[in-house]
C-alpha cells in the first residue's frame, strides 16, 4: 500500500537512534544483573539464607545440668542433688491488665511465703518465652495448693529440676562451699571463664576450687516464636544437659560428723569452766601423705539456705551470725600458746644451743625469770626448777623456753627459720580458697608492720607533724622470749599447726595437704586422679633430734606428770600430744585452748589440732575434744573425758 504524502514519518535522526539502542542494551543488563541475582540468592545461598530465617524464629532456652557430686574417701555423698520442684510464671500467661497481675502476685506471695515486691522485681521484665522462676524449693504443701487452685493462678507453672543439696546440713559447710548464681562481678574472677552470668555456680569451699569438674554441660531447650516473639507451640529437638562429674574426696565422713560433734563438746566444756567458748575448729590430716581426714569449723552455716536462688536478708544474717562463713581451721590465725614448744625446742636443738639433757629453765624459788628488768613466770608462778628437754615438754615448763627463747634471740631468727621450714608463717596450699598465712614474728617484720601502719595513721592530712605510737615496738629480747612459748605476735591456723606436727611425726617431711583426690563420671568411672600431695624434706640433719621430740610429746600426753595425762592416760593407743594455752592480743583474760596430737598406726596414722576460741586451758576443752576424734578414727568408744590441768 503506498501511504499517503501527509502520513509518511519522518525517520529518526541518527543520534536519536544510538540513544534508543543504548538503552536497549542497558535494560537487557540490568535484567541480567537480576536474574542472576535471583539465581544466587535461590541456588548459591538458599540454604544459607533459610538457616538465617529460622535462627530469627528459634529462642534457645538453657536446661540446667545436673551438678556432679562431692563424695567422701568411702563414697559417701557430702554434696548431692535431688528433684525439686519450681515455681515459675509463663510471661504469655499473665493477666493483661496490670491490676490483674497485682492481684496474682499477691496471691502467689500468700502461697509461696514470698514478699510481692520479690515477685514483682523477679518478674519485670518478662521473657515471653522461657518462664521465669519465682521459688526453687516449693513444699509440698504449696504444690498441693497452686495445683487445687489452678483459676487462681494464670501464668503459674510447676516444674521439675535437680537442685544442690548438702545432706549432712552445717557439717563442713566452710569446706565443702554452698552454690549461687554467677553474677557479673563473678566473670571477673577468671575463675568462671566463658560461663555465662545466672549460671549455678560453686561460690566457696570445694565448690568454688573444683567448679570445673563439677558444673557440667547445660543442654539447650529450643523454642519456636512468630514474629511478635510468641512462642507458636510447635516442639523442636532439644539438646540434653550432660551432668557434671564427681569428685572424690579425702574426707571422711564419719570422722567429719565425730569432728563436728567434738568442736561442740569443747566449746561446752569451756563453758563449764567459766570460759565463753565462743568458736572453735580442727584440722585431721594423714601426716604421711598430708590428705585431709577431716576439717570443721564452728559456728557453721546452713549451705542449703544459701543454696536457695532467692533468700532475704534477714536468712542471710542469720546463717552469717559469729562469723560462720570464716573457716577458722584455714583462714583464721591464733597465738599458738605451748603447742610451738617443739617447734622451738627442734630449733635450740638444731641450732647447738641446747643437747637433750641441757638443764634450761632455774628460777629464784619464785617460778619466774628475770630477763632484761622484766618477769617471765610459769603458770601460777609454779616452780618447777632446771629440766632437760624432755621433762619440760612433758610439765609444759615456760620458764625452760623463756631461757632457750632469750638465748636465741642473740643467735639471730633461729626459732623463726625452724617455724618457717615446718610451714608457718605462709600458705600450706590445700585446695581451698581463702586461706590465711599467720605471722612468725622478727625484727623485720614488726619494722614492716610499724611502717605500715604509720603510712595509714600518720597521714600529714590526719594529724599534721604528729604521729602517734603504733602498736609494734622495736623487736626486743622480750618479743622472742614470747616467742618461743607460742605468744607474741605469732599467729598460725590448726591446718598449719597440723602440718608441722606431720613433719614432726613422719620423719621430717612438710606435707601439702589436700582434699581432691579424684574426678569420676556420673556412673562412678574414675576419668583422672588429682595432683597427689607433695612432700618437702627438712634438712637431713633434723632427723636424729625428732625422737627427743616425740618422745616429750609422748610424755606430754600420757605421762605421769604430762599435761593431758588425765584425758589421755585411759586411752587405749600410744599418743604424741601437747596442750597449749595462748593469751590473745585482743582480750588476755579469754586464753585460747589448743591441743595438737599424733598417734601412730601402721595402715591409718592420724594427725589431729583442735582449737577453742576463748576456751581456757588446753586441757579443760580442746583435748577432750581432740580424744573424742582419735576415738572415732581408731573405732574405740567415744565419751568425753575432762582435763582438769592448768599449765600452759
Amino acid at each position: 500500500m503506498i501511504e499517503r504524502p501527509l502520513e509518511r514519518r519522518a525517520p529518526l535522526p541518527a543520534v536519536l537512534g544510538r540513544r534508543v539502542e543504548l538503552l536497549g542494551v542497558l535494560a537487557c543488563v540490568l535484567l541480567a544483573v537480576i536474574a542472576f541475582r535471583l539465581w544466587y540468592l535461590q541456588v548459591l545461598t538458599g540454604r544459607r539464607d533459610v538457616a538465617l530465617a529460622n535462627a530469627n524464629v528459634i529462642r534457645k532456652i538453657a536446661i540446667p545440668a545436673p551438678r556432679g557430686l562431692i563424695l567422701d574417701r568411702n563414697g559417701q555423698v557430702l554434696a548431692g542433688v535431688r528433684s525439686a520442684a519450681v515455681a515459675a510464671i509463663a510471661c504469655n500467661e499473665l493477666p493483661g491488665s496490670s491490676s490483674g497481675r497485682a492481684r496474682l502476685y499477691s496471691r502467689l506471695a500468700a502461697a509461696l511465703n514470698l514478699a510481692v515486691k520479690q515477685i514483682t522485681k523477679t518478674v519485670t521484665p518478662c521473657d515471653s518465652v522461657a518462664p521465669v522462676t519465682i521459688e526453687a524449693d516449693i513444699p509440698s504443701s504449696a504444690l498441693i495448693y497452686l495445683a487445687e487452685h489452678k483459676a487462681n493462678f494464670p501464668g503459674v507453672i510447676e516444674e521439675q529440676t535437680e537442685v544442690r543439696e548438702y545432706p549432712h546440713g552445717s557439717m563442713a559447710a566452710q569446706a565443702l562451699g554452698y552454690v549461687g548464681e554467677l553474677s557479673t562481678q563473678d566473670l571477673a574472677t577468671g575463675n568462671f571463664k566463658g560461663v555465662p552470668a545466672g549460671t549455678i555456680v560453686g561460690q566457696d569451699g570445694l565448690e568454688y576450687q573444683y567448679d570445673r569438674y563439677l558444673l557440667g554441660t547445660d543442654g539447650i531447650q529450643r523454642v519456636q516464636v512468630n514474629a511478635a516473639g510468641e512462642p507458636t507451640g510447635k516442639s523442636l529437638r532439644a539438646i540434653e544437659p550432660v551432668a557434671g562429674e564427681n569428685l572424690e574426696t579425702s574426707l571422711d565422713l564419719g570422722l567429719e560428723q565425730e569432728g563436728m560433734t567434738a568442736l561442740e563438746e569443747g566449746m561446752n566444756l569451756a563453758h563449764h569452766y567459766g570460759y565463753p567458748g565462743t568458736a572453735a575448729a580442727f584440722v585431721a590430716l594423714d601426716p604421711r601423705n598430708g590428705q585431709v581426714l577431716g576439717l570443721g569449723s564452728l559456728p557453721s552455716y546452713n549451705p542449703n539456705v544459701l543454696s536457695q536462688p532467692f533468700i532475704s536478708t534477714s536468712e542471710y544474717g542469720a546463717q552469717e551470725a559469729g562469723d560462720s562463713f570464716v573457716d577458722r581451721a584455714t583462714a583464721a590465725a591464733f597465738p599458738t600458746g605451748s603447742t610451738f614448744k617443739p617447734i622451738a625446742a627442734l630449733a635450740g636443738l638444731e641450732s647447738g644451743l641446747i643437747t637433750p639433757s641441757t638443764l634450761l629453765g632455774q628460777t629464784p624459788a619464785s617460778g619466774c625469770l628475770t630477763i632484761s628488768a622484766q618477769q617471765f613466770c610459769n603458770s601460777g608462778d609454779a616452780d618447777y626448777g632446771a629440766n632437760d628437754l624432755e621433762t619440760a615438754l612433758e610439765i609444759s615448763e615456760d620458764t625452760y623456753f623463756y631461757d632457750l627463747g632469750a638465748q636465741a634471740n642473740a643467735r639471730g631468727d633461729l626459732i623463726q627459720k625452724v617455724a618457717k621450714q615446718l610451714g608457718l608463717g605462709a600458705q600450706t596450699g590445700i585446695d581451698l580458697p581463702g586461706e590465711t598465712s599467720g605471722d612468725v614474728p622478727d625484727a623485720a617484720w614488726v619494722s614492716q608492720q610499724d611502717a605500715a601502719y604509720r603510712a595509714a595513721n600518720c597521714g600529714q592530712r590526719k594529724h599534721g607533724a604528729f604521729c602517734p605510737t603504733g602498736p609494734y615496738e622495736p623487736w626486743t629480747i622480750g618479743q622472742n622470749v614470747q616467742l618461743a612459748t607460742g605468744q607474741g605476735y605469732l599467729l598460725a591456723t590448726p591446718l598449719q599447726m597440723a602440718v608441722a606436727y606431720s613433719a614432726l611425726a613422719n620423719g621430717g617431711y612438710v606435707v601439702t595437704p589436700r582434699i581432691g583426690l579424684a574426678v569420676e563420671t556420673p556412673s562412678g568411672k574414675l576419668l583422672q586422679r588429682l595432683p597427689a600431695t607433695q612432700r618437702r624434706a627438712l634438712p637431713a640433719a633434723y632427723d636424729k633430734y625428732l625422737t627427743t621430740i616425740l618422745d616429750g610429746l609422748h610424755l606430754a600426753a600420757q605421762g605421769s606428770s604430762g599435761t593431758s595425762d588425765d584425758v589421755f592416760a585411759s586411752f587405749p593407743r600410744q599418743v604424741y600430744g601437747k596442750t597449749g594455752t595462748a593469751q590473745t592480743n585482743t582480750n588476755p583474760k579469754d586464753d585460747q585452748s589448743w591441743y595438737v596430737a599424733y598417734a601412730p598406726d601402721a595402715k591409718r596414722p592420724i594427725v589431729v589440732a583442735v582449737t577453742v576460741e576463748q576456751g581456757g586451758f588446753g586441757d579443760e576443752a580442746a583435748a577432750p575434744a581432740a580424744r573424742l576424734i582419735l576415738s572415732k578414727w581408731f573405732g574405740l568408744p567415744e565419751r568425753v573425758v575432762r582435763g582438769t590441768s592448768t599449765s600452759l
